[in-house]
């Protein structure tokens, strides 16, 4: 498959997440979770403090299918964590309809709900003294947050991946504001050591980069500049973190930085220069006193004629309520290379929203509402079916 190849397919691919992402401007919310971690389930903590009763429980014996039969397991109680007093007595035998292999020994932790004095087992993971030891040791769930984010950065890239890969998804989890004020507990040289580790899954390293950016200093604002400063073919998973840490570090000289080396050559592979843009994404949303908002914006406006990154782009100007590009997005309209149907509904949507964008209590449209009106009848008379779907569906996205 060749560059171009790779670069249609991905920016197809970030085309359609950001679609699931534009709704009618002014509804639309920013994720609450950590911005650049992939989306984990319940965390052990989680689980435990919504379960009635937490158990360790050892392998004993397995009995295997046969005809009808599904087969069993038998597991013995070591020790209950939590217990609402319906949990089962220390040494019983549990035996469940379902074959797990042994050794005999083999810890689990189970986790329980209880209903009209029945128990039922809702979650069985694998456990070890290690995590065993880690959930006893967590912080109560009514802990603040940052405080419990602060025990969990001395979990991450635990040895046992079963805890390392929780107390990632303690982060993953969390609102971007704990994770900032949990910032003292975050080892720094660690930090830069996990980015550059190609053992540490790429999954976590957009969290790392942006825990840098708000830890580091001033060595640490120049090591990510250096980490991300090449341009290269291979998808660098995680790298749009490192530069949203960097441009919190580096403020509007990294928004420079970033333009010229990620933004400003056509040539740069897509997911680098679609990496910048999440990274310029996430410093709007959480980095205002870094970079001001015009700033930002600036940046993004010069994306505007990049076929590639158009309709990314529009949406994103949209849910940001920038009606500067009126007259340029109609007059790209249909032209060659902007011709595609993505493109043509993201500027269809964008101007519809701004025909649509009155502040509350205004008794006269603005400017950019009227101009909006006038150049939304215009594309109609253009493109009549498709303004029609796309006024159709717009409440809808």
């Amino acid at each position: 498959m060749g560059r171009d190849d790779s670069r249609g397919i991905l920016r197809r691919v970030a085309s359609l997440l950001v679609a699931l992402l534009l709704l009618a401007p002014g509804t639309v919310r920013v994720a609450q979770g950590c911005p650049f971690c992939t989306q984990q389930g319940p965390t052990l903590g989680e689980q435990y403090a919504l379960a009635q009763v937490v158990a360790v429980v050892s392998w004993q014996k397995s009995t295997p299918a046969e005809g009808d039969d599904p087969g069993s397991t038998t597991f013995e109680v070591l020790e209950l964590l939590k217990d609402d007093g319906q949990g089962p007595e220390k040494k019983a035998q549990i035996t469940i309809p379902i074959v797990r292999p042994g050794p005999k020994g083999t810890l689990e932790l189970w986790f329980a709900s209880t209903t009209s004095g029945k128990l039922d087992w809702v979650f069985r993971t694998p456990g070890s003294p290690e995590a065993v030891k880690y959930l006893k040791s967590s912080p109560p769930r009514d802990t603040p947050t940052a405080q419990r984010l602060e025990f969990y950065a001395g979990y991450l890239q635990h040895p046992t991946e079963a805890i390392a890969e929780d107390a990632f998804g303690e982060f993953a989890g969390a609102q971007f504001q704990d994770v900032q004020k949990a910032k003292g507990g975050f080892d720094r040289l660690k930090l830069r050591e996990w980015l550059t580790d190609e053992g540490v899954p790429a999954s976590r390293r957009g969290l790392y980069g942006m825990m840098l950016g708000l830890a580091g200093n001033a060595s640490d604002r120049e090591f990510l500049k250096q980490f991300i400063e090449p341009s290269t073919d291979e998808v660098r998973i995680g790298i749009e973190g490192a530069m949203g840490g960097y441009l919190y570090l580096a403020g509007e000289p990294g928004v420079d930085f970033l333009e010229q080396t990620k933004i400003a050559d056509p040539q740069t592979p897509f997911h680098e220069t679609y990496a910048a843009v999440q990274a310029l994404r996430f410093i709007w949303s959480y980095g205002a006193e870094q970079v001001p908002h015009e700033r930002v914006l600036k940046t993004m406006r010069t994306l505007i004629d990049r076929p590639a990154l158009c309709d990314i782009v529009i949406n994103d100007l949209a849910r940001w309520k920038d009606w500067s590009l009126q007259d340029r997005i109609l007059g790209l309209y249909g032209t060659k290379g902007f011709d595609i149907p993505s493109i043509r509904r993201a500027m269809i949507r964008y101007l519809i929203a701004s025909s649509k964008d009155l502040p509350e209590g205004a008794t006269e449209p603005p400017p950019h509402v009227i101009k909006g009106r006038e150049l939304v009848e215009e594309l109609r008379k253009k493109d009549p079916k498709r303004v029609s779907e796309v006024e159709r569906f717009f409440f809808l996205q």
